[in-house]
């Protein structure tokens, strides 16, 4: 209980400071736009995946991806600064396809109910 709950909490911080740092300390303008939408830490604290996620279409997600972890340890070095921990997690970027999946779900929907309406 204590794990899972210590993990927890540990990854919102993480997701917090790194969505912030992400936008003002990286001088990249195509990665601008990106949303960290989760991250996941292991139990020991060792190693964290951040789920990101952008609605710019102008760089494919593997881009997106090998951008972000090209400069996983300049942010966790900025992100040892903010947090209290006795080690910073390893941060391992990775795409986040759920957005784009749920909108084509949803216009999937939308067109077989205006098929069925007409």
């Amino acid at each position: 209980m204590f794990d899972t709950d210590r993990t927890r909490r540990v990854a919102e911080l993480i997701k917090r400071q790194l969505s912030m740092l992400i936008i003002r300390e990286l001088d990249d303008d195509r990665i601008n736009s990106v949303s960290v939408t989760g991250v996941t830490v292991s139990r020991d604290l060792k190693q964290s995946t951040i789920y990101v996620s952008t609605i710019d279409k102008t760089l494919e997600p593997s881009q997106i991806e090998q951008l972000l972890n090209n400069s996983s340890k300049y942010l966790r070095h900025l992100l040892s600064q903010q947090i209290a921990l006795r080690m910073t997690p390893k941060l391992v970027f990775k795409y986040d396809h759920s957005i784009q999946r749920g909108v084509e779900l949803t216009q999937l929907i939308d067109r077989l109910n205006k098929n069925n309406a007409a």
